[in-house]
């Protein structure tokens, strides 16, 4: 037996989502220019290609996952992202979490289909920031972003 009312609030979401343009399609989009981005970048770039490696395809298979379990309640991220940011904790700094966020930003207002969905996406991307700056750091990695 399903859970009605689970999925009827999946179901709610996915349309919410869909009124503002965000489908597995768009997360697709927003994965790959973002991480292009983060590949070019002068900070973040080395930071993500020593913990990368040859293992971009995953990783952004793993991503689009995660960003569809987020946006869409898809369900189809089961990682731990606390544990996989502090195996590299050595070469992350708190601010690093600023830049991605407001390189995360630039990439949605480049691509987002609408302006909602911008909002949408950074209400989430703060959050998770914050929450994984607060594992990595304590409370001294969080205060407000300083991305712009």
């Amino acid at each position: 037996m399903t859970n009605s009312r689970a999925d009827e609030a999946r179901k709610a979401i996915i349309e919410n989502a869909a009124s503002m343009g965000i489908d597995q399609a768009y997360i697709s989009v927003l994965v790959d220019t973002f991480y292009d981005r983060i590949r070019e970048h002068s900070i973040l770039g080395p930071i993500f290609e020593s913990a990368m490696k040859d293992n971009w395809p995953p990783h952004l298979a793993q991503m689009k996952a995660f960003w569809a379990s987020v946006a869409l309640n898809a369900g189809l991220y089961s990682g731990k992202p606390v544990e996989a940011h502090r195996k590299h904790n050595d070469a992350i700094e708190s601010q690093h979490f600023d830049i991605w966020l407001g390189l995360f930003k630039q990439t949605l207002e480049d691509t987002a289909p609408t302006p909602d969905c911008v909002d949408y996406f950074m209400i989430r991307a703060e959050r998770i920031a914050n929450s994984l700056k607060l594992s990595l750091f304590g409370t001294s990695g969080l205060g407000p972003p300083s991305y712009g």
